[in-house]
C-alpha cells in the first residue's frame, strides 16, 4: 500500500506575533500596521516541523504557501489538507475544499500568533457545512483545538484512507449471513466495495483448488515443532497446514492483496486440501495480512477497522455472553501469535486436531495473555453501528469450543452488551483501543457504542 501524503498550507502570509501585541502601551491602535509581520522561511520551517511531529508513522508529507485563489487550484494533489490560516483569502479555503479530499484546520495558538485568516476560516466552515447538507455529501472539514486533537483527527484519517485502499482476496463462496440469505452475504460484499472504497477480488472454489495443486506438499513437522505442546495426534500429518499457508500467501502476492478471507468451512476447501486454515490464517494476521475465515467480509470488515486503528493484530472470535458474572468468553481458532506490531513479542501456542472436524489438523489454542482487552463488533447489515467493548483478560480456559479460548471481564456490563449487541463473530485486540477504534468509526460514518 503506498503512503498517504498530506499537504501543510500556510493559506496567507501575515501574521502578529501576540509578544508583539503585548508591547503596546494603553491599548494604542494608531498603527497596528507596525505588527504586521511576513511568513519567512524559518517561520514555516518551524510550524512545518511542529506539524509534522504531530503526524503519524510512515506518512509523506509536503508544505507550501498560498496566496491566491490561483495558488490554491495549482496546490499539488494529496490524500489529506492541513490548513494553518494567515490573512484574509478566503477563496482559498473553498479551492482546496473542491479537491475532494479530508481538510483539517490547524491554527497557532492565540498566546503565540493573532491571524486575520481566524476571522475567515470559520465563515468556510459555516458555508460548506450549509451547502454539502444542501447537496447530501459529507463536508470532510474538521477544526483541531489541541494537538492532541490534531493527532487524533490525522491517525482517524489514516485508518480511513488504509481502508479505502485495502485490497481483498477472497476464496470460496460468501458467509451467508445475516439472516441466512445468500443475497445478504454477496451485497456485503458490495457494500464494502460501494461504501469503503475497498478492492475486491473473488476466487471460486475450484479454480483455487487448481492452484493449491500446483504447489509442492508442505513440511509435516513444520508446526508441531513450532507448537508448545504438540497434541495433534501422531497419526495425522500437518503438512497441508503449512502448505495453506504458502499457497495463500502465493496468491496473495499475486493480488497484490493485503487482506484475505476463505469459506474454509461450508465449502470443500478444507476436506479437498485435508486441512484446516486456522494455522495459515494465525501466520497470514502475524505477517500483518489482515485475515477472516469462514469468508465472513462483515467481520473482515470489523478486523480491518479494529487493526488499522489501533495498531495491533486482530483475533477474529465467537462471543458468549454470561450476564449474572458480566462474563464474556470468545473462543476461536484462528488468532495471531503476535501481541502488537510494534514489537516481536508472541504467544505460544498449543497444536491439536480441529475442533469441529476432529478427523483434520489442525486448531491452534494461543495462549493469550492477561490484561486490558478491546473487543468489537460490527453490524452485520449495514456495517453502520460498532459496538466496542472495554474489557479484561482474565485466563485461558477448557471448555468444548474452538481452541483457542478466553475469558474475560466487563465492568461495563453484559446486560448492556447484549442490548447494543452488533455482529457475529467479533475481533480482539490487546489493550484499550477504544478511543482509536471510535475515532476512525466517525471518520467512516459509523456509530460506535462503547460498553
Amino acid at each position: 500500500m503506498k503512503k498517504m501524503k498530506i499537504g501543510i498550507i500556510f493559506v496567507g502570509r501575515i501574521y502578529t506575533p501576540s509578544m508583539e501585541e503585548r508591547k503596546v502601551v494603553d491599548c494604542d491602535l494608531s498603527e497596528p500596521e507596525k505588527l504586521n509581520f511576513l511568513t519567512d522561511d524559518n517561520f514555516k520551517a518551524k510550524y512545518s516541523a511542529a506539524i509534522r511531529k504531530l503526524l503519524p508513522e510512515g506518512v509523506d508529507s509536503f508544505s507550501c504557501e498560498v496566496e491566491s485563489e490561483n495558488d490554491a487550484i495549482d496546490v499539488a494533489e494529496a490524500d489529506a489538507y492541513v490548513l494553518m490560516p494567515f490573512n484574509a483569502i478566503d477563496k482559498v479555503f473553498g479551492v482546496l475544499h473542491s479537491k475532494n479530499k479530508p481538510i483539517v484546520i490547524y491554527t497557532a495558538p492565540y498566546s503565540e500568533i493573532w491571524s486575520y485568516g481566524n476571522v475567515f476560516y470559520p465563515y468556510f466552515m459555516r458555508d460548506v457545512r450549509k451547502i454539502d447538507s444542501y447537496m447530501g455529501i459529507n463536508p470532510d472539514v474538521y477544526l483541531a483545538d489541541s494537538e492532541k486533537d490534531f493527532s487524533d483527527y490525522m491517525d482517524a484519517l489514516l485508518v480511513r484512507y488504509k481502508i479505502n485502499n485495502t485490497r481483498v482476496l477472497c476464496i470460496g463462496e460468501a458467509m451467508y449471513e445475516p439472516y441466512h440469505s445468500f443475497n445478504w452475504g454477496y451485497e456485503i460484499i458490495r457494500l464494502i466495495q460501494a461504501k469503503f472504497g475497498i478492492k475486491w477480488f473473488h476466487m471460486g472454489k475450484d479454480r483455487f483448488l487448481k492452484e493449491y495443486e500446483k504447489v509442492e506438499a508442505g513440511d509435516p513437522d513444520y508446526i508441531r515443532k513450532l507448537a508448545k505442546n504438540d497434541r495433534i495426534p501422531k497419526e495425522y500429518s500437518a503438512a497441508d497446514c503449512e502448505k495453506a499457508h504458502r499457497v495463500y500467501q502465493k496468491l496473495i502476492k499475486e493480488y497484490d492483496a493485503n487482506a484475505f478471507t476463505v469459506n474454509c468451512l461450508e465449502s470443500t476447501v478444507h476436506t479437498s486440501c485435508h486441512t484446516t486454515s486456522c494455522f495459515a490464517l494465525s501466520r497470514l494476521n502475524d505477517e500483518g495480512v489482515i485475515s477472516a475465515c469462514e469468508a465472513d467480509a462483515t467481520t473482515l470488515m470489523d478486523m480491518l477497522i479494529t487493526s488499522y486503528a489501533s495498531g495491533e493484530p486482530s483475533f477474529m472470535l465467537n462471543p458468549y455472553l454470561f450476564p449474572m458474572d458480566n462474563k464474556l468468553f470468545v473462543s476461536h481458532c484462528t488468532s495471531p501469535t503476535k501481541r502488537s506490531y510494534s514489537n516481536d513479542e508472541k504467544d505460544e501456542f498449543n497444536a491439536y486436531a480441529y475442533f469441529e472436524m476432529r478427523t483434520l489438523p489442525c486448531g491452534l489454542q494461543i495462549l493469550k495473555q492477561p490484561g486490558p482487552v478491546t473487543v468489537t463488533g460490527i453490524s452485520h447489515d449495514k456495517l453502520d453501528k460498532m459496538v466496542i467493548v472495554r474489557g479484561n483478560l482474565v485466563r485461558n480456559t477448557a471448555f468444548p469450543s474452538c481452541r483457542t479460548q478466553v475469558e474475560i471481564d466487563v465492568p461495563g456490563g453484559i446486560k448492556k452488551l447484549a442490548e447494543n449487541y452488533e455482529g457475529r463473530h467479533w475481533a480482539l485486540v490487546y489493550g484499550d483501543q477504544s478511543e482509536k477504534i471510535a475515532n476512525a468509526n466517525e471518520m467512516l460514518g459509523i456509530e460506535s457504542v462503547i460498553i
